[in-house]
């Protein structure tokens, strides 16, 4: 009995040592990735100074690289409308999703929302480019036809479905004696739906809409063809602009070390605004109060 329960505690400690050695494994590049953005970064934003976050980028300049505050400015515009826009219409589907789960044409709904969650963002922007940028260029709104309000409306439908999709789970996960209870007391299935389940559900909810405005914040692909990658004026709604991650695409690549430091202080800001959203998730969200 002894040798046994000697040989128990050995495998278990063998098995709890190989699964620290492999949690680490995966989670070093992550955490060299972290430490690499943040090294650099921190000293990109060293060299511009507190204007590193108001200042357009000056790139020629090494020592002094200016800023990335239109780009900022670019993402605030960007995330706020898309995901005005995304709430507004990922609700009422996430609701007709859940309390009409055995329709037909909600099934539908589901599966078109999963596809959409697949598909390749860089279409989205391909499918906006031709729809609302070529518009905009033919009714004279600007030179180029690229705007915010383009961009605003390619990011909605990138984190729609994902805002969607968790609305629903979150309204499914609701017990089902809670409606009968307010069907009880005589309130509509409208009236259950927007004044308890809604409000019981609050917490998936809320994660679903952070979730969509983190990726709404890091997404860049569906930019290239509607917001024109623009970072030396702060742009208006009908505007070309950029934003933060467009920033990093198209300064990363160049050759010249100015671009460089604006890349990586852009990146460790673009890190700290994602990490964040997801602090803010847990925090606002910790408590359901009905």
């Amino acid at each position: 009995m002894p040798r046994i329960e000697a040989r128990r505690r050995l495998a278990d400690l063998a098995g709890r040592a190989l699964i620290v050695v492999l949690a680490a494994a995966a989670l070093a590049p992550l955490f060299h990735l972290a430490a690499t953005v943040t090294v650099n970064g921190v000293e990109a934003i060293v060299r511009s100074g507190a204007g590193f976050f108001t200042e357009p980028p000056d790139p020629t300049d090494p020592a002094h690289p200016g800023g990335i505050g239109p780009a900022l400015w670019g993402t605030a515009m960007l995330v706020t409308l898309s995901t005005l826009f995304a709430v507004a219409l990922a609700i009422p589907a996430g609701v007709f999703i859940a309390e009409f789960r055995r329709a037909g044409i909600s099934r539908a709904t589901l599966l078109l929302t999963l596809v959409l969650m697949e598909f390749p963002t860089v279409l989205v922007g391909l499918t906006v480019y031709a729809t609302v940028v070529r518009a905009f260029r033919s009714l004279g709104v600007n030179q180029y036809g690229y705007s915010m309000l383009a961009g605003a409306v390619a990011l909605a439908l990138v984190v729609l479905p994902y805002m969607a999709v968790q609305a629903s789970e979150a309204l499914r996960h609701v017990p089902r004696e809670l409606r009968e209870a307010a069907f009880s007391l005589g309130a509509s299935r409208l009236k259950t739906v927007y004044r308890v389940v809604l409000g019981i559900a609050r917490r998936g909810i809320v994660v679903g809409v952070l979730i969509g405005v983190a990726k709404a914040a890091g997404e860049t692909a569906p930019l290239l063809f509607t917001v024109g990658g623009f970072f030396n004026t702060y742009p208006g709604l009908l505007d070309p602009g950029g934003s933060v991650s467009l920033l990093i695409y198209e300064y990363a690549w160049q050759a010249q070390e100015g671009y460089h430091v604006l890349a990586w202080g852009a990146a460790l800001v673009l890190m700290t605004i994602v990490a964040g959203l997801m602090l803010a998730a847990r925090l606002l969200v910790r408590e359901v109060r009905l």
